[in-house]
């Protein structure tokens, strides 16, 4: 029994919930690494089938489809992290009411997107003519871009609708499953390829075999949703017009905070370069690119769902966990960044000329060490995101990163005209070191101590 002079016992959350959290990432990890090895089987198979099948014309017609649909998709505005946030917080207090308005109403905001992104698009491919879309030297492919476009484009907005189904699996730590009907995707999309082939050798045909298997697993994905959390079927009785706003404004700054890195980190400064140095030199700055991108895939298997594991604990008062998952994520992260870096300066002037051939012959170790100064602050910026992200700081977030973004660029173009590539590359990470890398940590700290319960007071003795 307690003595009336000590401080009561401190009840520690529920383990159950603690171990639920650690399993959805372990879980998680493993298929992202089983989804991802799917995606990558995938295009090995793909595009030579189709090179050999097509030809080089109508493969690039093909690939001309994609890339315009990729496009577009990096423009798609739709619910952001505040869904994974309340449905974290409604699961916590098993409020299955404020579930239901929140999914019902990111639904049909959905909706109403995919409806005004449906129009205008399909408004540019009835009235645009296809060589003012791609240029003089496509004039007369009609006949196959147009069919391969509508198919795309109708593609696309299911695509875009059935990814709520995604940010809803966040909310309930099920990111698992997501990951694993990708890979059933990946799978139905090399047979889907394989019939197209035997049978359809059409750009339309290959468009919906690759990207309609993966519609189709992401519509499996969304049936076993609503079988297993019938609570976030959409019903138009739970729509609720300032829940509505919130998850817009959300979605708004967390695909701004998204979308600005990317097209000035890799489009504008990829401009800049290829502007001073001309095609060799956009030609290494683009491998650069292509290898942040495919490295920062190892980091993201952990990163994507910490932040959710994170949001949940915090929605439980379980600020350890949640201080702990965040100590994980910096040390894997930063250990795997600071790996990868040390190899590529190493390795990088012999493993290139192998890897590329004999153009890439003659990078000394002082242009990878560059790159590799900016690889680092780029992973410590995403980490850094993904915890401002399961806080709850996306808007904050997203006005620093604006900034930031807009630093970037002048000093990338201030680094290029004065010192060359190297000395953009160098300029370019000492921004991101300085701004977000030094802001978005402290403003991650302080949300954990904000967020940690106050003890009680002892009793004072009689």
């Amino acid at each position: 029994m307690q003595s009336a002079g000590n401080p009561p016992m401190e009840i520690s959350p529920d383990a159950s919930h603690v171990r639920r959290r650690d399993r959805s990432i372990r879980l998680a990890v493993a298929t992202s690494l089983l989804s991802k090895a799917g995606t990558a089987g995938l295009q090995l198979l793909a595009i030579p089938i189709a090179v050999r099948v097509l030809g080089r014309a109508e493969f690039g017609i093909y690939t001309s489809v994609t890339l315009t649909l990729t496009t577009v998709s990096l423009f798609e505005v739709g619910v952001g992290p505040a869904l994974a946030h309340g449905l974290a917080k409604a699961s916590a207090s098993a409020d299955r009411d404020q579930a239901r308005a929140l999914a019902s109403t990111a639904f049909f905001v959905m909706v109403a997107v995919a409806l005004v992104v449906g129009l205008v698009a399909s408004a540019v491919l009835s009235f645009m003519p296809v060589a003012n879309l791609y240029g003089e030297a496509f004039a007369g492919q009609e006949g196959v871009l147009r069919p391969a476009l509508w198919a795309g484009l109708g593609l696309f907005l299911l695509v875009f609708l059935l990814n709520l189904t995604e940010r809803i699996r966040e909310g309930y730590l099920e990111i698992a499953t997501t990951n694993a009907c990708g890979a059933a995707g990946n799978v139905l999309a090399a047979l889907a390829v394989g019939i197209g082939v035997r049978f359809m050798p059409q750009v339309w045909f290959l468009v919906l075999a690759i990207h309609g298997s993966l519609a189709l697993a992401k519509l499996v994905n969304t049936g076993l949703l609503w079988r297993k959390h019938p609570e976030v079927m959409p019903s138009w009785k739970w729509f609720r017009p300032g829940m509505a706003r919130l998850l817009m404004g959300d979605g708004l700054a967390f695909s701004t905070c998204c979308l600005i890195t990317g097209v000035v980190e890799y489009n504008v400064v990829g401009w800049m370069v290829g502007h001073d140095g001309g095609p060799a030199a956009v030609a290494l700055y683009g491998v650069f690119i292509s290898l942040t991108i495919m490295q920062a895939g190892f980091v993201l298997m952990i990163s994507t769902p910490t932040w959710p594991a994170v949001a949940e604990a915090l929605a439980r008062e379980d600020v350890g966990w949640a201080r702990r998952a965040a100590g994980r994520l910096y040390r894997f992260g930063g250990g795997f960044a600071l790996a990868s870096a040390a190899g590529l300066v190493a390795l990088g002037p012999w493993v290139f000329p192998w890897w590329l051939g004999p153009e890439f012959a003659g990078i000394g170790h002082g242009v990878f060490a560059c790159y590799a100064f900016y690889f680092l602050a780029h992973i410590w910026r995403h980490l850094n995101h993904t915890l401002m992200i399961g806080t709850g700081q996306v808007g904050r977030m997203a006005r620093i990163q604006l900034l930031e973004s807009a630093v970037v660029a002048v000093a990338a173009w201030l680094g290029l005209h004065f010192g060359g590539l190297n000395a953009m590359l160098l300029a370019m990470g000492g921004v991101l070191f300085l701004m977000t890398g030094r802001i978005l940590p402290v403003m991650v700290a302080r949300v954990l101590r904000r967020s940690e319960p106050v003890p009680a007071s002892p009793p004072r003795p009689a």
